[in-house]
């Protein structure tokens, strides 16, 4: 019994179950029988369906291990992860690594398995796995070795490690440097990422020049959804150095082509960037009305990294408002849905913000706490630019009660962007 009909009418009966339940969503009963009749082949697809129904691996069926199976599988686990099935991929990847294979196969693998763990969140999993697959990769195809070291900078700029994901983006970088055909649109992603982990440790200038460098990738590899990530990108850092109508315009861009594709939760993440660029320019009750927009539909889709931002920056703005209240409601939501979602630099900011707020409602030691919290959380993630803002924030506290001296001492913290003293003024 070699051909595939034999071995799978064989397995059918094995099992129990009639043509017409084994065709079921595949084909029909005389489908099957003439497949058992060796009188056709079913397409690899099709047969691998069959084979998990029947509880048995697709190379039972095909009779070898060939490298058509392992390519399936490999293709099976990528799109596996893209449709937010990452243990169907874990599976997928075992099966596969269990069959022969080349070092850029393994290598390959080990990526997916990777992208899989960090899915399923279990980051130091994945981090450990696409290690393995750098280690693996062969030095003769640079493209995969980038594509690797990409993954490393995503997962480790999610564990807010902005130095390690540096690291590993310019990396990546050097690898697809080295490709003589790299795919602009992982380009783009990596020269994305290095923008963000720049942005996160206060590199303002660097930032926008990595996403003006993403822009012309995205463009090259005429991929609507890399574009608009870095128009989104822009309108962030463009803010930040302060080029309002720079932000502007590429928040609008980001915002019509996330929308045009369907992305309405980056759409909405656009929408509170633009409340942060009318706000700088003056424009509160614009920007209120984004940013409550934003907090809206936030929480009808449960995203708590937006409820975070929105609601953190809803806080500031009741802040300088004198909203007290408001304020500190605000910042507690934000608090709550950024620890949960696992986003520290906003949560550390919505911290500061109620501790801001308790200042003026006479309550300094609560105040001191929520400092002192924000500041910590920053300084284990090596935050300068988020350090700087809330030194600042806490500075002007201080000069309010007339402690001038701690107040300059944070200034000058704020302004060098030496932090080294930090732990030291806290314990006063």
């Amino acid at each position: 019994m070699n051909s595939v009909g034999d071995r799978l009418r064989e397995a059918r009966l094995a099992r129990g179950l009639t043509q017409a339940e084994l065709a079921r969503g595949l084909a029909t009963k005389g489908v099957i029988s003439q497949i058992e009749r060796n009188r056709t082949t079913p397409s690899l697809p099709k047969l691998r369906v069959m084979a998990e129904r029947l509880g048995l691996p697709l190379g039972h069926f095909t009779g070898d291990r060939s490298p058509h199976e392992l390519t399936y599988l490999r293709k099976s686990a990528e799109l596996a992860v893209k449709a937010n099935e990452p243990e169907r991929a874990l599976t997928l990847v075992e099966e596969g690594l269990q069959l022969p294979n080349t070092a850029d196969e393994r290598a390959e693998l080990h990526r997916i398995r990777g992208r899989a763990l960090d899915a399923l969140g279990r980051p130091n999993d994945a981090l450990a796995s696409l290690q393995v697959a750098a280690a693996t990769a062969p030095p003769d195809d640079p493209e995969l070795s980038g594509a690797i070291y990409a993954d490393l900078g995503y997962v480790l700029q999610q564990q807010e490690q902005f130095n390690a994901a540096m690291e590993a983006n310019l990396r990546a970088l050097g690898w697809l440097d080295r490709s003589k055909h790299a795919d602009p649109a992982l380009r783009a992603r990596v020269l994305t990422n290095l923008g963000r982990s720049c942005y996160s440790l206060g590199q303002l200038d660097s930032a926008d020049n990595y996403f003006q460098a993403a822009l012309d990738a995205a463009i090259d590899a005429e991929s609507l959804l890399r574009i608009a990530n870095a128009h989104m990108a822009l309108g962030v850092s463009a803010r930040a150095v302060g080029d309002l109508a720079r932000a502007v315009e590429h928040c609008n861009r980001a915002l019509e082509l996330h929308s045009r594709i369907g992305e309405q939760r980056a759409a909405n993440r656009v929408l509170n960037n633009l409340g942060d660029v009318h706000y700088a320019a003056g424009r509160r009750r614009q920007a209120a009305e984004l940013q409550e927009r934003c907090l809206q539909r936030a929480r009808e889709i449960h995203d708590d990294f937006e409820i975070g931002v929105a609601a953190g920056a809803l806080a500031r703005y009741d802040l300088d408002g004198d909203k007290l209240d408001e304020a500190v409601a605000h910042a507690r939501e934000a608090q709550l849905a950024s620890k949960r979602s696992g986003d520290h630099l906003h949560q550390a900011l919505a911290a500061a913000t109620e501790g801001g707020a308790a200042q003026r409602q006479g309550r300094p030691r609560l105040a001191d706490r929520k400092f002192s919290f924000a500041l910590r959380l920053l300084t284990d993630r090596n935050a300068a630019g988020k350090l700087a803002e809330v030194c600042a924030m806490y500075a002007d506290v201080l000069r309010a009660r007339g402690d001038d001296d701690r107040a300059f001492a944070f200034m000058r913290m704020a302004a060098g962007r030496d932090f080294n003293r930090l732990r030291t003024l806290l314990r006063k």
